[in-house]
């Protein structure tokens, strides 16, 4: 029988081995350009970057239903700054509309500001596919 040379079974398994290696990496490069907010992932807090954005992933308040996602990694501390708005309101809601007419001034613009951070987080940060 024929026997091939040691350097001719070397060669096949060395192409085969870098045939393997660029075979994950354009796998992970072709994840890597499909990470936008509202794509699957597997781990909650798990973080990368996608060109400039970074993201996280968790649960996008703003995208059902709700699984685990990419979103941008501003959309759950903006989401937890809005709530903490809301409740607080109450509060100088209370404070403001003992003031006066220049108080319920003041609490009207606190609700039109509270309005718009929840705008901007649905339209621009935690927006599917941001």
């Amino acid at each position: 029988m024929f026997k091939k040379p040691l350097q001719s079974k070397f060669r096949n398994i060395s192409i085969l081995l870098i045939g393997l290696l660029l075979s994950s990496n354009l796998a992970t490069i072709s994840e890597a350009a499909t990470i936008k907010n509202g794509v699957s992932c597997k781990k909650a807090g798990q973080t990368t970057k996608s060109g400039a954005k970074r993201y996280v992933c968790g649960k996008n308040p703003y995208v059902s239903p709700t699984r685990l996602t990419w979103m941008l990694r501003e959309c759950p501390q903006a989401y937890e700054l809005y709530i903490d708005s809301k409740d607080q309101y109450e509060i100088f809601k209370d404070i403001l509309s003992s003031s006066g007419a220049e108080g319920q001034a003041e609490a009207e613009k606190l609700v039109k500001a509270i309005d718009s951070l929840e705008a901007l987080m649905r339209t621009k940060v935690c927006r599917r596919g941001a």
